[in-house]
């Protein structure tokens, strides 16, 4: 970022001219940072599907997927209101998401990068059952084995949590919104609005109570919400249910060989004293030197780095053959030390990094 200038300046001239969503960021985004006005431009473009490429289709359908199910509840929840009747008798298809798609402004930055997330974390599950051949298929089962029942109970809530976030469906199939409680919250809160200004554009008898009884409602839905339930925070769980048997050696190994990304991801963060979630972003948005810091913090070989970044094309396509040579040779001059001065970063809170990096930017 330039000196003097602000997240929420505008760039002109050739710049827009020449940049293709930039001619939807200045005629109807300036009311959020450029950055992530841009990120929306490219994530719902007005030409639509020909520059999806694999991960944003999974993240509009994870989007629009919870938007919908969300919905969904919020009917169920308020059924018996004449007003809800009558918007169910003529908007018999879900409209949120479409609204969504038309404003994408109502996402913020943070709701947008955790579904991106969300996304890339089922783009690398969809490897699952493809080990490449270093380890055995079962090694990870054999290695998790236990007969503590709370174990397996865990094992397989993980297993159908996953399934859910793999499951085939189109942007506006009901998902399971098994999101952390703040981007819950966003996205209820969204499709709140979303379905109280139809109400109240109608002129529908009862229009003018549509604001408290959807709050009403959405209230509700968020006391019943159970963040726990996501894929993400049972792996976190079933690191945390084997304790020091989640430290054997061979165990992380395992995992990424068979392309058991959250187990990884949850195994690493104990390890490295971080969250389950913030390992699993950057592995999947992440810098490739975080990604090179968490390698060498974890005690990974050269072999070991070059294996992570393989495993991982499937979500960072610029990974060519030829990126992975070049990445290989930067991480063989990472010392330990400075590889553990990077993860001691990174494991501050998001916001005073943020903030820092924002000081580091501008001049005094």
């Amino acid at each position: 970022m330039l000196p003097g200038m602000s997240a929420f300046s505008f760039p002109s001239g050739t710049m827009v001219a020449d940049s293709w969503p930039m001619a939807r960021v200045m005629a109807g985004m300036s009311a959020v940072p450029v950055g992530h006005a841009i990120d929306l431009a490219f994530f719902f473009p007005e030409t639509e599907r020909d520059r999806h490429d694999a991960l944003m289709a999974e993240t509009r359908r994870h989007l629009g997927g919870c938007l919908t199910g969300i919905e969904a509840a919020l009917r169920i929840a308020l059924r018996d209101r004449p007003a809800i009747a009558a918007l169910a008798g003529q908007q018999r298809a879900m409209l949120c998401w479409p609204m969504v798609c038309a404003q994408p402004t109502l996402l913020s930055p943070a709701l947008l990068a955790h579904m991106q997330m969300r996304a890339g974390v089922t783009l690398m599950l969809r490897q699952f059952g493809q080990p490449d051949g270093e380890f055995e298929e079962a090694e990870a089962d054999a290695l998790l084995a236990n007969d503590d029942p709370a174990i397996g109970e865990t094992l397989a809530a993980l297993a159908v949590a996953e399934g859910r976030w793999l499951a085939i469906g189109a942007e506006d199939e009901p998902m399971l919104a098994d999101l952390p409680a703040e981007h819950f919250a966003e996205l209820l809160w969204t499709a709140a609005a979303c379905m109280t200004a139809v109400v109240q554009r109608s002129g529908m008898d009862g229009a003018e109570t549509a604001l408290p009884m959807f709050e009403q409602a959405g209230r509700a839905l968020l006391a019943a919400h159970d963040e726990a339930r996501g894929p993400i925070a049972i792996a976190a769980r079933l690191v945390r249910q084997l304790g020091e048997r989640a430290d054997a050696p061979d165990l992380l190994g395992a995992a990424l060989g068979q392309r058991r990304f959250l187990l990884f991801a949850a195994l690493a963060a104990r390890r490295l004293r971080m969250d389950c979630a913030q390992v699993a972003d950057i592995m999947v948005l992440g810098p490739v030197n975080e990604l090179a810091a968490l390698c060498r913090s974890l005690g990974g070989s050269d072999a070991d780095y070059r294996h992570l970044l393989l495993a991982l094309r499937p979500v960072r396509p610029s990974l060519t053959d030829a990126a992975i040579i070049g990445e290989a040779d930067r991480y063989q001059a990472l010392t330990e030390a400075q590889a553990d001065a990077a993860v001691s970063t990174m494991r501050a809170p998001v916001a005073l990094r943020a903030k820092l990096d924002h000081l580091r930017r501008v001049a005094f």
